[in-house]
């Protein structure tokens, strides 16, 4: 029984994605049971998802397409699974993750789906192939969902959560072409600090599964028991990445990172001796100054934090369990240690009135030289405010909403006072109002590039703590301000993007991105619009691309 894992086509050659880990850790899995695997990347390839199948196909006799990812890639999963079809009807298709568990009835009937993975997929997924390989009914797999002969949609019993983590093996690398990542990260506009280093081999780690906390807006598919890989496991992964690839940088992507401070000194410790620069996500209220300088010191370069309001009756109704203090004394702590940090607010909570989002933009405002970004809440599928949504009629047709993940307007403000609202931080977003101006004392072209992004050597003031840094930047996209983070004071400034690339910048090509972004953040309100914005966002990429 032959399986192809099919990574979906998140971004093109030579881009930053996040690496696949769920799909590369059930491949490692199934591969150590003995059965024959192997993986097409679609995110290292130029060519059509089908004529990559095809070609995948003319290889080897495939029997079961594996392939899965986060509601978000509803349309990216969706054309992995109907080119397979297209091709040759009789192989099994198999999908797991967010896009499955959140909904597997919603999944399985919009989908050419054959086996959904409900959950963690190491185990069904090894199940499933034992029961297919003794042409058993799959009735007895915990976690599936399926279609009997009658095209009804079938769940099986619930399947626990994989209690000691340490039983699986560490995800693949090799097989899914991670060495052609290494290299991305550095200038993807992900972590502005990783800009100024030499050389940046990154690598992302998990270091557990699902979260101690229920808020609101988050979807743990994992299950909602907590648990955490022993060091010894964890370290296995990254000696492993930092012997086999020279893995420099590593970000810890667990929903939670800070909920055992005993764990994060020994992990501190044992990190090291590697001289690995990493970040991971914090808890507010998990900031000691004590505790952050000896991760500081063991190569944490940035903390991020979960800010989303600084209103507390919000954050109570997010289920947070943090306050506004909590969060400006965790920004205040590292500030003073000089440790790099941010967060995002994200707007239109279910407590959200005009007043409370005024709180939010008005901090956001006053405190321009944090890393803090704005957005709004994105109600994800089977969240709890996704729950609130479909309760209250604000979803009228999942799949639609499933398609797109559009901007909903769930909080306490009339849909006009909302809608206006995206238009206007969209605009602050664009234009980088928020931030204050730097000084660019000089610029110089190098003979360097970046793709087809020419480098620029910019000589800059910080007008926060007054330092002069030479900076290796390029023009990234066509707005009219650039955000720079100083390599002193780790604060963001604002740079005029005409003045720092005089051989790059265009004013055309800035008036017509802004416009269409803008017009894009007004046709949000339309509910055709919301429930077609796939469609429409499709022929936009394409008639940038080709501008």
């Amino acid at each position: 029984m032959n399986l192809l894992f099919v990574v979906p086509k998140f971004a093109g050659p030579d881009q930053f994605y996040q690496y696949p880990i769920g799909l590369a850790s059930v491949y490692a899995f199934i591969k150590r049971h003995g059965f024959s695997v192997s993986c097409l990347n679609l995110c290292h390839e130029t060519k059509t998802t089908q004529e990559l199948l095809e070609r995948e196909f003319s290889k080897r006799h495939v029997d079961i397409v594996c392939t899965g990812g986060m509601s978000t890639n509803w349309g990216l999963i969706e054309d992995i699974l109907l080119s397979v079809k297209k091709i040759r009807k009789d192989i099994i298709t198999v999908a797991g993750g967010p896009v499955v568990t959140a909904d597997p009835e919603l999944a399985l009937k919009n989908l050419p789906i054959d086996y959904g993975a409900i959950g963690e997929g190491e185990f069904i997924l090894l199940e499933l192939l034992q029961t297919l390989q003794k042409d058993k009914s799959p009735d007895n797999v915990k976690g599936l969902a399926f279609r009997n002969s009658k095209g009804q949609v079938v769940l099986t019993e619930k399947r626990e959560e994989i209690k000691d983590l340490d039983t699986l093996p560490i995800p693949e690398f090799q097989d899914f072409g991670f060495k052609e990542t290494l290299g991305n990260f550095k200038y993807a506009q992900q972590l502005p600090i990783v800009e100024t280093f030499d050389e940046v081999r990154f690598a992302e780690v998990i270091g557990s599964r699902s979260c101690p906390f229920s808020c609101t807006f988050c979807y743990h598919p994992l299950g909602k028991k907590y648990r955490q890989r022993s060091l010894e496991h964890l370290f296995t992964e990254i000696e492993y990445l930092h012997n086999t690839f020279g893995v420099n940088v590593i970000g810890f992507s667990d929903d939670l990172f800070s909920t055992d401070q005993k764990r994060l000194l020994a992990l501190a410790e044992r990190i090291k001796p590697y001289n690995i620069k990493w970040y991971a996500n914090f808890k507010v209220n998990d900031v000691a100054s004590d505790v952050m300088k000896k991760l500081k010191a063991a190569g944490l370069i940035f903390a991020c934090f979960g800010i989303e309001s600084m209103h507390d009756e919000v954050l109570k109704s997010m289920k947070k369990h943090t306050t506004k203090a909590n969060i400006v004394k965790a920004l205040d702590t590292c500030h003073q240690i000089k440790l790099a940090c941010g967060g995002n607010i994200i707007l239109g909570d279910i407590a959200d009135t005009v007043e409370t989002v005024n709180e939010s933009i008005a901090w956001w405002k006053n405190n321009p030289a944090r890393s803090v970004s704005m957005g709004f809440i994105k109600v994800i599928p089977d969240a709890e405010i996704y729950r609130y949504a479909l309760q209250k009629g604000i979803i009228k047709n999942k799949l639609a909403h499933a398609r797109n993940l559009p901007l909903l307007n769930i909080s306490k403000m009339t849909n006009r006072q909302y809608y206006d609202l995206v238009v206007k931080v969209c605009w602050w977003n664009l234009i980088r109002t928020y931030k204050t101006p730097g000084t660019l004392i000089a610029t110089r072209k190098t003979n360097d590039f970046y793709g087809n992004k020419q480098f620029y050597e910019l000589k800059l003031k910080c007008p926060f703590c007054g330092n002069e840094q030479t900076q290796k930047k390029f023009m990234a996209s066509p707005v009219p301000n650039m955000i720079i983070t100083c390599t002193y004071c780790f604060a963001g400034f604002k740079i005029q993007q005409k003045q720092a690339f005089p051989g790059a910048f265009s004013s055309l090509s800035m008036v017509a991105f802004v416009f269409f972004k803008l017009v894009e953040s007004y046709a949000i309100r339309f509910p055709f619009f919301r429930s077609y914005n796939h469609v429409l966002r499709k022929i936009f990429n394409r008639v940038w691309s080709r501008r």
